[in-house]
């Protein structure tokens, strides 16, 4: 793993993946930790690449990466497992400027039905207030992204929900007159745990999509109308004025 800092000009990613091709080695991947594009001058590609059955050594590499002008610096790691390599320099995970972490299934199955299992309706009711509590805090940041723009909320909540990998939004309609909202996802990370429950089993992103809309309709009411789990196509929540 090579971590390259580039002149922020145009070609310079070309040039530097030129060298890579002139030893014949293969990059099997290159990503960015940029998440911002701005008044810079350099900007920082990692290329993952395949020494396999190669002659020539890492700092070889290094050092022809160095020769390029467009290249500030070359930091790289050799093998440290039989089956992955990890990138050590990227610490912790910032995801729109905050740290986060990455919970796998196995890890939020556990997390989830296991508060469910152990503790019953009590267990339900945990994870609707911790979600409440997290959707308060995304409401805060994306009421600072639309900038008081209500009509761009729709389109916000649909990239934060892809981005964080929670699920597809794919319809946000409010009514700010009736002081209700409506959120249909696909995919609901949450809700696939409970398929074959014969009934609507989201409690988290239940409480998510109530902060998120509690300051803007002034209720915290929420009520999921439509399940995966339940046999249904989609998820559908309905939040605020819940009878109209």
């Amino acid at each position: 793993m090579f971590h390259v800092m580039l002149a922020d000009i145009p070609g310079a990613l070309l040039k530097a993946a030129s060298v890579f091709y002139s030893y014949g080695l293969n990059v099997v991947s290159i990503y960015t930790t940029e998440s911002s594009y701005g008044d810079r001058q350099e900007v920082e590609v990692n290329f993952v690449v395949d020494f396999t059955g190669k002659r020539v050594s890492p700092e070889q590499v290094a050092k022809s990466l160095n020769l390029e002008t467009v290249v500030k610096q070359v930091v790289f790691y050799g093998k440290q497992l039989p089956n992955m390599i990890v990138d050590e320099k990227h610490f912790p995970l910032i995801v729109m400027g905050e740290r986060a972490i990455i919970f796998r299934e196995t890890t939020y199955k556990g997390l989830i039905l296991g508060l469910r299992k152990q503790l019953g309706a009590a267990g339900e009711a945990l994870l609707y207030h911790i979600g409440l509590n997290n959707g308060k805090g995304t409401w805060a940041a994306l009421k600072n992204l639309i900038g008081g723009k209500v009509e761009l909320l729709p389109q916000y909540l649909k990239y934060w929900m892809f981005l964080v990998g929670a699920s597809v939004v794919k319809e946000v309609v409010i009514n700010m007159e009736k002081k209700r909202a409506v959120v249909r996802v696909e995919n609901s990370y949450e809700c696939e745990l409970g398929r074959g429950a014969g009934k609507p089993f989201s409690n988290f992103h239940r409480g998510v999509y109530a902060g998120i809309f509690s300051e803007l309709l002034g209720s915290e009411r929420s009520v999921e109308t439509k399940c995966i789990a339940a046999g249904d196509p989609y998820c559908e929540f309905v939040i605020g004025n819940v009878e109209g």
